[in-house]
């Protein structure tokens, strides 16, 4: 099967830029294991340019990553722990292999999350973490939606790709029933807990870098002259400040055990 990498050629500002966001939002997902995991081998699934490996180390944990994306996973190779590029529904590992999993924001890119949950709860032995995190439909920002409508002015278009995303796979479990569910349908002892997370981003120039990172507009920023690309920033940040508060989105966190 052929799979298309939409996050190709993001890893840098993945990396540099989004991680403002994501890298809090990991430490607050690994934060919530119902039990230390220091020393503990704990699968990193979608980990993308490292922000859960990242996490998991400064607790003392040992990572494994897996991600779809070559590309994510390449960047900064050699400071990264081992990792394999792989579907998450159809994991290259043996049963419970791994003491604990998380999956930060990767269930909300599948159609079917359900099998994503049950490869985490297989490849876990008994009694081990699962913890994932999806944003709740309930997340919003007038801040975040400014910036996305002076890209539109300057000739930016949503992919198809992340409309589907966004309309379709994430609001399916955006809410914690419907995201709780999932997780007892395949057998996990699950609980999940929506809150507000403040990760720091409280300035305009912080919010409009970390949105226009994300895979979504990367290759429309990258057709555009360095100047162009000046003027959107420019024109994004003061769009933003009128309204500009703490960025706290408002994220669905699973955590679940593995059973016996």
């Amino acid at each position: 099967m052929n799979v298309v990498d939409h996050y190709a050629d993001a890893a840098a500002g993945w990396a540099t830029a989004a991680a403002r966001v994501y890298g809090p939002l990991a430490v607050a997902l690994v934060r919530r294991s119902p039990h230390p995991l220091r020393a503990r081998l704990v699968l990193d699934a979608g980990a993308g340019t490292g922000c859960g490996s990242e996490a998991l180390a400064a607790c003392g944990a040992h990572a494994l990553a897996t991600d779809l994306s070559a590309d994510m996973l390449h960047y900064r190779r050699g400071e990264r722990p081992p990792s394999v590029v792989a579907d998450i529904s159809r994991l290259p590992m043996t049963s419970s292999s791994v003491d604990d999993a998380i999956a930060p924001f990767v269930l909300n890119h599948l159609a079917r999350p359900e099998r994503a949950l049950a490869e985490l709860g297989r490849v876990v032995r008994p009694g081990g973490a699962v913890l994932a995190s999806v944003y709740a439909n309930s997340s919003t920002s007038a801040a975040r939606d400014r910036i996305d409508e002076v890209a539109q002015a300057f000739g930016f278009a949503f992919p198809d790709w992340y409309r589907e995303l966004k309309e379709t796979l994430a609001m399916a479990i955006g809410t914690a029933a419907a995201l709780a569910a999932v997780g007892s349908a395949v057998g996990l002892r699950v609980r999940v807990e929506e809150a507000a997370v403040d990760v720091g981003v409280h300035r305009a120039d912080e919010l409009v870098d970390y949105r226009l990172s994300q895979a979504q507009f990367t290759s429309w920023t990258a057709s555009l002259t360095d100047e162009r690309r000046r003027q959107v920033e420019r024109a994004a940040v003061a769009a933003v400040e009128p309204v500009m508060e703490p960025y706290c989105p408002v994220v669905l966190f699973l955590v679940g055990t593995a059973g016996g």
